[in-house]
């Protein structure tokens, strides 16, 4: 007779397995621009915010001769700005035989209920970071290449500069839009994604139904469209468009400071590589402007190590206590520039903002909480036994002190 040793193979219904917890987190947590937001942040309620800015100067002003005849009478010019707010939420469900399974150590890794709640708090948050750094429309992506009813489509970042995949990955339902703002399509779901990195610039991805859409059409959260946070390039945009009712054509101090660094004095010239010279441009056209101290800085992260290109001689990371736009945390150190910290943002444009902080102005209609009307957080399903709990966040994000802000945008790498 052949010998015949038990193996892992043979003896497995004789084995445990073993289970390492505890669940570990596959995603950056860090929101640092929501982070900053926080300094400027005010409750409120009714159906607006009327902000008032002072936006021209008294001119009864003039130099005359002894005797001669006085200037005209002048007045202070103010308007109101109107911020609205936008309305974000989240939602998940279990069923109650879900729960009943999850209870115990012995059961799961986490209580479900309790880990949906505090990861879709942080979903949530990380998805408001990404709009209070753009501008309201909700873009996402871009369509790369035409699809003609396909349900494969090669997509490209929401600018040239930025991953493919930066906002969009399976299980993603969103609408397509072109870019004048017209609906293509609307409630498509990501199935699947078949090429492309978290960091390739283009990739495809399969929906669960065809698919017909033209080059640089928009992909944006189903439902999202323009309804989304106002973020800092609402008014840092280099437009003069009306934002938050505010005719930005006819009072030029609410105009923000957009350096473009380009061949060109505008946007679409070729890039030219980022220097300290531009990045002095902005921020004494800020102070020129608003006369305030800039205090913060944020960027993506490929802008900041343009930036640190330009400093290997004298590279410093200070340890300061005014990190993250003005929160502490002395447990990390931030690259500095003119002694202010330099701080990237995972959901930044590819931008360098220099902002006075405390006029991020964070208008809460009402802060992050539970949908708990009914004296719970769970909300009952009519026909079956199944529970839904629903968070909601109602705000928006206003610049007081557009003209002293300003933003660096179109460079390249030096």
């Amino acid at each position: 007779m052949a010998n015949n040793y038990q193996s892992v193979s043979s003896g497995v219904g004789e084995l445990k397995n073993f289970y390492q917890g505890p669940m570990q987190d596959q995603f950056s947590e860090e929101v640092t621009i929501w982070k900053g937001s926080e300094k400027g942040k005010f409750p409120w309620s009714g159906a607006q915010v009327n902000r008032p800015l002072r936006v021209r100067r008294n001119q009864g002003i003039g130099a005359i001769a002894d005797g001669g005849s006085l200037p005209p009478v002048g007045r202070q010019t103010t308007i109101q700005a109107t911020i609205l707010a936008r309305y974000n939420y989240l939602r998940f469900g279990l069923t109650a035989g879900m729960i009943a399974a999850a209870q115990s150590d012995k059961g799961s890794f986490v209580r479900a209920a309790a880990y949906e709640l505090e990861m879709g708090f942080n979903d949530l948050k990380s998805d408001c970071n990404r709009q209070m750094s753009w501008d309201g429309t909700g873009d996402l992506a871009r369509c790369n290449t035409a699809a003609a009813a396909s349900t494969s489509v090669s997509i490209k970042g929401r600018e040239d500069t930025e991953p493919a995949l930066k906002f969009l990955d399976v299980g993603a339902y969103v609408d397509i839009y072109t870019s004048a703002g017209v609906a293509v399509q609307t409630g498509l779901t990501i199935n699947s994604i078949s090429s492309g990195t978290n960091s390739s610039a283009t990739a495809t991805v399969v929906f669960d139904q065809a698919v017909t859409c033209s080059a640089n059409d928009v992909f944006i959260r189903s439902g999202s469209a323009s309804n989304e946070i106002q973020g800092l390039l609402t008014q840092l945009d280099g437009a003069t468009s009306t934002v938050f009712a505010i005719d930005r054509s006819t009072y030029l101090q609410t105009q923000g400071n957009v350096i473009f660094c380009t061949s060109t004095s505008a946007t679409g010239g070729a890039g030219l590589p980022l220097s300290l010279d531009y990045l002095q441009q902005a921020e004494d056209a800020a102070e020129r402007r608003g006369g305030r101290a800039i205090n913060c800085l944020y960027s993506d992260f490929s802008s900041r190590k343009m930036y640190q290109k330009l400093l290997t001689a004298d590279k410093r990371y200070p340890n300061t206590m005014k990190g993250d736009g003005g929160f502490s945390d002395i447990n990390k150190n931030y690259l500095e520039w003119n002694g202010k910290a330099w701080v990237a943002d995972k959901d930044c444009p590819t931008r360098i903002f220099l902002l006075p902080d405390k006029y991020i102005e964070r208008y809460e209609l009402k802060s992050m909480e539970f949908a708990d009307e009914t004296g719970s957080q769970y909300i009952a399903a009519a026909e079956n036994d199944q529970l839904e709990v629903r968070v909601r966040f109602f705000s928006n994000l206003f610049n007081s002190m557009a003209a002293g802000s300003a933003v660096l945008t179109e460079y390249v790498s030096p």
